[in-house]
């Protein structure tokens, strides 16, 4: 079973092997011949799609001499074949979409989310996900309701342990005060947020006030999530938030961008406490209603 996200693994091999082709002056098609494969195949393993495991050795064979740097590249490409808890027969219908979060989330140090109208699939309760996947059914998308349901949970179980990442969630107040369920399931959650924030180590939420001085005075246009690894060596990866999909961001120097924003959205926003305070309004607001 993966100890670490695959996709990730897979995603740094295909960036080594882009720079050591580069550094040899070969082009994608030089160094498909020079291993016996298609000049597709090099491109497909440069980009982090799951190749055979043969196939990868005839490349390294190309790229790389025997000794530590072959030996640790050839670590890389058998992690990036493993298979991971969200491959599993009981976990088929959780979704394409879903299952590749999960797959980025596992393995990971530190997790960190900027969420502009709604709360983090790994916040939400049961009832919470369940009338939302029902509105976007309605709304054309294709979701299996049970499937992602259980999907949600088995990350939540991975992740909000404690033994998971850190996890620095960022909401602007809209997240928190809109109802986008019925208020009761509303109410619920922010109470099982407030539950979460005193009991889960490593989790911090902050609200982003309307009247919040960004330092860059830049506010993101979407949601995203940073994905941090153990291996400094692995890419940080950024997941973009879109309508039906998530942009998956690998250039280090993007990535950074997004990990800087991060931070100043958190020096931006309210305290911890301040921040537990004004989900308590909402919810006690929400169960007012």
């Amino acid at each position: 079973m993966a100890a670490v996200s695959p996709l990730a693994r897979r995603l740094r091999l295909g960036a080594e092997i882009r720079r050591l082709r580069e550094q040899r002056g070969m082009t994608g098609a030089e160094l498909g011949k020079a291993a016996g494969l298609d000049r597709t195949a090099i491109s497909k393993i440069e980009n982090g799609e799951r190749r055979p495991l043969p196939a990868l050795l005839r490349i390294l064979d190309v790229l790389v001499d025997q000794g530590p740097e072959y030996t640790g590249l050839l670590q890389v490409a058998r992690d990036g074949l493993e298979r991971g808890w969200w491959q599993q027969p009981a976990y088929a219908r959780m979704g394409e979409r879903q299952a590749r979060t999960a797959d980025l989330e596992c393995g990971s140090i530190a997790i960190s989310t900027y969420q502009s109208a709604m709360l983090p699939g790994l916040l939400q309760t049961e009832a919470y996900a369940r009338h939302r996947a029902d509105l976007a059914i309605a709304g054309g998308a294709d979701i299996d309701l049970d499937g992602s349901t259980v999907g949600r949970l088995r990350r939540q179980h991975e992740i909000l342990g404690p033994d998971g990442p850190t996890y620095d969630v960022v909401l602007e107040p809209q997240a928190i005060w809109r109802a986008p369920v019925p208020p009761a399931v509303m109410a619920e959650q922010l109470k099982h947020l407030l539950d979460l924030i005193t009991t889960r180590p490593g989790l911090r939420v902050r609200v982003l006030p309307v009247d919040a001085r960004v330092n860059t005075g830049y506010v993101p246009r979407s949601p995203f999530v940073v994905y941090r690894y153990p291996d400094p060596a692995d890419l940080t990866l950024v997941a973009v938030d879109t309508v039906s999909t998530d942009l998956l961001v690998t250039e280090p120097a993007e990535s950074e961008r997004y990990a800087q924003m991060h931070q100043q959205l958190c020096a931006a926003a309210l305290s911890e406490e301040e921040s537990a305070g004004l989900i308590q309004q909402a919810a006690d607001a929400m169960a007012a209603m």
